[in-house]
């Protein structure tokens, strides 16, 4: 791989740019709410863009699980977060740089833009070449490596080693200055030669700490606003005393600045900047675009890692998938062509943190010759909760994360397609089966292939046959693109394994289950077995005193 035009991600920024509004399945599988949780544990970064496209190539899903297993190393994720937010600080200094207006200050600020940004490098460089040396090397993530090579060519280039250097040499120069001001009524005295004891330790002595209170002393001069007059009288003091000391300054920004042109300045959606600010003309002319974009797709493992350990302390399993070749998963291979163990709803978990309900667990496996699931059974039985779970499973699989079950192996999907009931359209007039159909039909063209499919409740305002005749077709339609996929519907004959299907590809009947001794308490268990047949409202009305018996029985007291 490429690294510096690919990321840490394994894809392009430009791949990502095609992909800005999230897809259609995100609604359906719930996965927005997901994403959105996993964003907030990186707030200060949009990360949201990076899960709305999955990846082309099953390499960079493998490659993005070694790159998540290294992670899980304590030091190298430590590092990673400290390169993030040294680079956070850098790009802080820059945008100040930029709008400051007195020129010493923005001096200042580009010299902290360049120790923040060395610092960073070298944090993150240290710790992927020690975690590289002592990992066997078949084992470490195509990405890291390329990280890896891309910051040792780097940090060699002259021009890093020389603003390395004059950096490094300016901040130590500038730490070592101090003032010490005297008032005295109306005088003011100003000079560089500091008494034994600092302003800090008189505080601490005049001042002693209580028991039990935390000590905190901040410097009040460290404002981001212009400096007012004091300050630039005793910056002239300064200029005054170390004159080529800050002709080095001077010299520093010529050196790594360069000039905009405001009109022409393209301003990115992820900088957090406004356009429409002051901005005095220069720029900071050292931040690689390749390590800026490492910054941000390095967010996407970060956030996920913080995630996955949040997730795991509710004791659900999210695991790493395993990947099979086609021919593997073809209907002429003996193992299973797709399996998830324990699968479950990781937006309903999400909610269940506060609820404290439990997430029931459920199993999926295709044997060979197996391609859709219909499944059936009672309202509210778990059947579209099974089929979220089952996409949920599929797409972080496919992002190359952690999937929400306890094992998972499949083939590299080229998508995830979802049909999930809507309502009528007030605004286009069109009823409810008129917009499924508009909906459906891009779904329908031939270029869908190897895609997992996910439909619940399709025409369920059509007749049973109508209905019928149309999941049967749509079904056979997508198992001849060699499609697999879940339909969750209330026709029971579309669970006829006879019916549907061909000698290559068929359906499997699954049916959500209710407590074998009352049959108004659903289990939200979805097992291998033929559409009952049995209407479950049943259970309902017992459970509600509306049986014929018990209304006949009312309606004579009503009557007395």
């Amino acid at each position: 791989m490429d690294f510096i035009n690919t990321g840490i991600l394994g894809c392009s920024e430009a791949y990502f740019e095609k992909a800005l509004a999230e897809p259609v399945f995100f609604v359906d599988l719930n996965l927005d709410q997901v994403i959105a949780c996993i964003q907030s544990e990186r707030s200060d970064y949009d990360i949201k863009r990076y899960f709305n496209r999955l990846p082309e190539d099953v390499t960079v899903a493998k490659e993005r699980v070694k790159m998540l297993r290294a992670l899980e190393n304590k030091e190298l994720f430590s590092a990673f977060l400290k390169f993030s937010d040294q680079m956070l600080e850098a790009r802080n200094y820059a945008v100040k740089y930029e709008r400051a207006g007195f020129e010493l200050q923005r001096q200042r600020f580009l010299l902290d833009c360049g120790a923040a940004y060395i610092n960073g490098i070298e944090t993150l460089f240290l710790a992927v070449k020690e975690f590289f040396y002592n990992k066997e090397q078949e084992n470490i993530s195509e990405l890291l490596s390329g990280l890896f090579s891309a910051l040792a060519v780097y940090t060699k280039e002259q021009k890093y080693q020389t603003l390395c250097a004059l950096t490094k040499e300016l901040s130590a120069e500038f730490a070592k200055l101090r003032v010490q001001v005297e008032i005295a009524r109306d005088r003011v005295k100003i000079t560089q030669e500091v008494s034994q004891e600092n302003y800090s330790d008189t505080l601490k002595r005049l001042f002693p700490a209580q028991k039990g209170r935390e000590e905190f002393l901040e410097n009040p001069f460290q404002a981001a606003k212009e400096p007012g007059e004091f300050e630039k009288l005793v910056l002239a003091v300064f200029c005054k005393n170390n004159p080529e000391l800050f002709a080095k300054l001077k010299q520093y920004e010529k050196n790594f600045s360069k000039q905009v042109n405001l009109q022409e300045t393209a301003i990115l959606p992820w900088q957090a900047r406004d356009a429409h600010e002051y901005r005095n003309g220069f720029a900071q002319a050292f931040l690689e675009e390749w390590i800026l974009t490492l910054e941000r797709q390095a967010q996407v493992y970060l956030a996920f890692r913080m995630f996955a350990e949040r997730a795991a302390a509710t004791g659900y399993p999210l695991v790493y998938p395993e990947f099979l070749n086609w021919q593997d998963a073809d209907v002429s291979y003996a193992k299973n062509r797709m399996e998830v163990a324990d699968g479950y709803d990781l937006a309903l978990l999400l909610k269940s943190v506060y609820s404290k309900q439990k997430v029931v667990c459920n199993d999926a496996y295709y044997r060979a010759k197996e391609a859709f699931f219909v499944v059936t059974g009672p309202n509210q039985g778990g059947k579209t909760t099974y089929a979220r779970s089952m996409g949920q499973a599929v797409y972080f699989s496919l992002m190359g994360l952690a999937a929400p079950c306890r094992r998972i192996s499949l083939p590299f999907f080229y998508g995830i397609l979802t049909h999930f009931s809507v309502e009528e359209s007030l605004e286009t007039g069109r009823g409810k089966l008129k917009e499924e159909l508009v909906r459906l039909e891009p779904m329908m063209h031939t270029e869908e292939k190897r895609k997992f499919v996910v439909i619940n409740e399709l025409f369920t305002t059509a007749a049973t046959y109508d209905g019928y005749i149309m999941g049967k077709r749509v079904m056979e339609h997508f198992m001849s693109q060699g499609c697999l996929g879940i339909y969750v519907t209330h026709i029971q004959e579309l669970a006829d394994e006879k019916n549907i299907g061909s000698e290559e590809n068929g359906i499997v009947s699954l049916s959500a289950c209710v407590d074998q001794k009352n049959a108004s308490v659903r289990t939200f268990q979805i097992i291998r077995k033929p559409a009952e047949g049995i209407g479950y409202a049943y259970g309902l009305v017992e459970k509600y005193h509306l049986t014929y018996p018990e209304l006949k029985e009312r309606l004579k007291e009503l009557n007395k």
